[in-house]
C-alpha cells in the first residue's frame, strides 16, 4: 500500500512476478531463471512499506502479519508431510514426528527447513524487519543508514553465511541491504515513477539502469573478474534490475495479460506458504506416470501449480484471513 489505504498497483504486480518466479525456480527450469533477482526484489519491495511504529505496535503488526502466517503454513505443511508418509507406506508409524522442531535447528548457507522450506522468506522478513527497526532508531541519517546496511550485508556474506545460525540468520543477512534500500530509497523511486520530478527522469533512469545491467552481465562473460569485484558487481546488477523493474512495471501493468500478477502479488504470502505442497504433489504424480520432468515439464507443473493455488487463495482469504495475516489476531 502507498499510505496504508491506497495500493500501489505496479508494486503488487512486481510482487506477483517475484513470487511466481520463486514457484518456477522450485521446479525444473531454464538456466536464466537462476539469476537471483527474485529474492532481492521481493525484499526491496517489502522494505518500501516498512514503518518504525512505536515498539509495542510494531511487534503486534509483525506477529499478526508474519509470525502467525509462518506458524499456520508451517503446520499445514507438517500435516501434509504426515499424510504423504501415510499414503506411501500405508501407516502413520515410522514418520519423523520430531521434524516439527526443525525450525530451531542451526542452518548453514542455504540449508533449508525440513518443514516447508520456502518459509525461510518469511523468517528472513521477520529478522530483517527487527534489524532495520533497531538501526532506524539508532541512525537518523538515511545515507548513514544505507551505508550501515551495505556493511552488514557484506559482513554477513563474508563471515556469517557459512556459519551455522538459528532462524536462517546467516541466509538472511546478505539481503538486508535490499530491504533497507526499499525503506531508504523505495518511496523516492515511486515518486520518480509517478512523474513527481518530471516526465523525462523515469525514462532516463529506466534506460540507464537497463544499460548498466546489460553492461555488467555481458562484461562478466568477456572479462575475468577479480574475486574482490564479484560481490559489488552482483549488488550493482541486482539494483539495476530493481530500478528498471519499478519503472517498467509502472508503464506496462495495465496490460490485460498481466492481471494474474496482481492477484498473486496481493496474495504472495499464501503462494509462498502453499506452493511447495502443490508443486511437490504434482511432481510425485508426474514421476509416477510420465517420468522425470524436463524444462517443459517443469514449466507445465509451474503453470498447473499457479492455477491450483487460485481457489486455495480464495478459500483461505474467505475462511481464515486472520491466520494468513489479512486480519488482526492481536489487537
Amino acid at each position: 500500500m502507498a499510505d496504508g489505504k491506497k495500493r500501489i498497483l505496479y508494486i503488487d504486480y512486481l510482487k506477483g512476478l517475484t513470487i511466481l518466479w520463486v514457484v518456477w525456480y522450485h521446479t525444473i527450469h531454464p538456466a536464466f531463471v537462476d539469476f537471483s533477482f527474485r529474492i532481492p526484489l521481493f525484499f526491496f519491495v517489502s522494505g518500501i512499506f516498512f514503518r518504525p511504529y512505536p515498539f509495542k505496535e510494531f511487534v503486534k503488526k509483525k506477529i499478526n502479519t508474519l509470525v502467525i502466517p509462518f506458524i499456520f503454513f508451517y503446520l499445514i505443511y507438517y500435516i501434509w508431510m504426515i499424510g504423504m508418509h501415510a499414503l506411501k507406506y500405508h501407516t502413520f508409524a515410522g514418520f519423523d514426528y520430531g521434524c516439527i522442531s526443525g525450525i530451531f535447528d542451526l542452518h548453514i548457507n542455504a540449508d533449508p527447513f525440513t518443514v516447508n522450506p520456502p518459509l525461510w522468506f518469511i523468517c528472513a522478513l521477520i529478522i530483517l524487519q527487527f534489524m532495520l527497526y533497531g538501526f532506524v532508531k539508532l541512525i537518523k541519517n538515511n545515507r548513514l543508514l544505507f551505508a550501515t546496511a551495505i556493511t552488514v550485508s557484506v559482513l554477513g556474506v563474508l563471515f556469517v553465511y557459512g556459519q551455522p545460525t538459528p532462524f536462517m540468520l546467516g541466509r538472511s543477512l546478505p539481503y538486508f541491504v535490499f530491504y533497507a534500500a526499499g525503506f531508504v530509497i523505495g518511496r523516492k523511486l515511486i515518486d520518480v515513477a509517478e512523474n513527481r520530478y518530471g516526465r523525462r527522469l523515469p525514462k532516463y533512469l529506466a534506460i540507464t539502469s537497463l544499460a548498466l545491467f546489460v553492461t555488467l552481465a555481458f562484461g562478466k562473460t568477456l572479462v575475468a573478474m577479480p574475486e574482490y569485484a564479484v560481490l559489488p558487481v552482483y549488488y550493482l546488477e541486482v539494483f539495476s534490475v530493481i530500478v528498471f523493474s519499478v519503472f517498467f512495471f509502472k508503464y506496462i501493468c495495465r496490460a490485460p495479460f498481466l492481471k494474474p500478477l496482481l492477484f498473486y502479488g496481493k496474495n504472495s504470502y499464501i503462494v509462498l506458504g502453499m506452493h511447495e505442497i502443490v508443486l511437490t504433489t504434482l511432481l510425485i504424480i508426474w514421476q509416477n506416470h510420465i517420468g522425470e520432468p524436463d524444462v517443459w515439464g517443469g514449466l507445465t507443473m509451474m503453470i498447473c501449480t499457479v492455477i491450483i493455488l487460485a481457489p486455495i487463495i480464495w478459500m483461505l482469504n474467505r475462511l481464515c484471513p486472520t491466520l494468513i495475516g489479512k486480519n488482526k489476531l492481536w489487537k
